[in-house]
Order: structure tokens, then sequence, then C-alpha cells
């Protein structure tokens, strides 16, 4: 039986870190699975002058390749995925849902005021490449 090449949006270290690796050392292809990595078009950048968040499309990022039709897959935050399913324009359905952190750890010097992710919000983010619904 021939199986359908999975065309996934390009997952980010921060939700796709499994996937990411599991390609890189080949896993997929040894058990016959055919994956490609499909970038994401939309845009990116943040409008600040937003103050409804119904006027910010859910599928700007994520499900954005799946909408124009080059992805069958994508990873993203649970919560942001019922939205998606909900606005999609091509019968979109959320199949699953887990830990939006799969594959990870979070290290913070001896002498961090962090103690849980919930101390995020109030501090500076230093990293780029944390999401924007964390900081």
């Amino acid at each position: 039986m021939t199986l359908p090449k999975i065309k996934m949006e390009r997952p980010s270290v921060y939700n796709g870190l499994d996937w990411l690796i599991a390609l890189d050392e080949g896993l997929f292809a040894k058990e016959g699975l055919e994956v490609e990595l499909i970038a994401h078009g939309g845009e990116r950048d943040t409008n600040v002058e937003v103050s409804d968040w119904n006027q910010v499309p859910s599928n700007r990022g994520h499900a954005e390749a799946v909408e124009r039709g080059c992805a069958n897959i994508f990873n993203a935050c649970e919560w942001g995925n019922y939205r998606r399913s909900q606005d999609t324009a091509v019968g979109c359905r959320q199949l699953g849902r887990r830990a939006s952190i799969v594959a990870g750890a979070v290290a913070v010097a001896p002498d961090s005021d962090i103690y849980t992710p919930s101390n995020w919000p109030i501090k500076l983010s230093r990293f780029p490449f944390m999401p924007a619904h964390i900081i």
C-alpha cells in the first residue's frame, strides 16, 4: 500500500522538534513515509493598531499553507487551532490535541526569579523564538 505524501507546514522548534529530529534522522523514510516541509507564506508582522481580535486572521501563520492547498497538516497550539478549525475555508479539522511544547526545557540562571512559565508574561523575553502568546 502506498501512503500519501505528508506535506506539513514547517514547524518551529517550539512545537515541532519531534518532527524536525525524526525527519533529520530519516525515521519517517525508515517507516516508508515521505515528508515534505512547506514554508509559511503569510505575513508575519504584528499590527499593533488592531484592537479587536476578530480582525486578526487565524490562519496568518499556522494553517496558511493548508488554506492555500500546499500542505495537508500543521502543528500549532491547541487554543489557536480551535479558532482555525472554525474559520477554515477548506474544511480543516483539528484531529487531536497535545501539550504545545512536546520536547524541550526552559533553563534559567540560579538567581532567576522565574520559577514557572506563568512568571514569563511579566518578564521581557531575550529569546526571539518564543511564541508571542507566551511572552
